[in-house]
């Protein structure tokens, strides 16, 4: 293999092949050896431009393929770990990462809080309006829960009217600030984002994770969330209480 040889190659006019190959070098491995054999005039210039077609339509075929291959992958990511009617996240999601803010919590002492909110009086909506103008509160609800919570914050529909908020790093306290902003938010709906006239409210209970504190499962930390929710119900709804450490109440408006 001489300079010579190499000058021939572009003597031959192969030169635009060869750039076309340049290109493709940056792509896969056979624009490289098309280089090469161009060249030196190793390769017929109707096979040279016969392997050119087949190295772009293999690069469409497979680049179109694993582009497909991506965005259905991340469809059924979504679909595995959203809620469908919501856009918030489901139930499985929720418990696997609570399951390991747990695991980080007892090794590392890291702290989190949780919220668990659950709307009023929603059976009467189904009853009454019917269950798209549920599915149109369930939706108007989810909105105010993210728009208010932070982007580290896990925001998860639990089952049927029930949300819960997982917050990482997140004292009690500023927990329940977020809580109440979400509850001040849902009952200013109007009949335009619920379907119905309204008021809709929301109660809430609220639970801290502190690193001090012993270490808790993951039914225990959800049994407490529950707790205060059904404390807030039966000290007259639209209210966000705090266990165990302290009751925080709103009066019913």
């Amino acid at each position: 293999m001489s300079v010579s040889s190499i000058w021939a190659g572009i003597a031959k006019k192969r030169w635009k092949y060869a750039g076309l190959g340049a290109l493709l070098s940056f792509i896969g491995p056979m624009g490289e050896w098309l280089i090469v054999h161009n060249l030196f005039g190793d390769v017929d210039e109707r096979l040279f431009i016969t392997l050119i077609y087949i190295e772009v339509f293999c690069l469409i075929v497979f680049g179109s393929f694993g582009f497909v291959l991506g965005v259905y992958t991340e469809r059924l990511e979504g679909l595995a770990f959203r809620d469908q009617l919501t856009g918030l996240y489901g139930r499985h999601y929720l418990f696997e990462a609570l399951s390991e803010l747990l695991e980080q919590n007892n090794r590392y002492q890291k702290n989190f809080s949780l919220i668990m909110l659950d709307l009023d009086h929603f059976k009467q909506v189904n009853d009454v309006h019917g269950h798209t103008v549920g599915d149109k509160t369930l939706k108007a609800v989810a909105t105010c829960i993210h728009s208010e919570v932070r982007k580290a914050d896990i925001a998860a529909r639990y089952g049927g009217e029930e949300f819960m908020i997982v917050c990482p790093s997140t004292s009690v306290e500023d927990c329940h600030d977020l809580a109440e902003r979400i509850r001040i938010a849902i009952s200013g709906l109007g009949a335009n984002s619920l379907g119905y006239p309204g008021p809709q409210t929301i109660s809430g209970g609220v639970v801290g994770l502190t690193a001090a504190e012993e270490k808790v499962t993951l039914r225990e930390l959800v049994n407490r969330a529950d707790k205060a929710l059904y404390d807030a119900k039966r000290s007259g709804r639209n209210r966000i209480i705090v266990c165990p450490a302290r009751a925080l109440s709103i009066p019913a408006s």
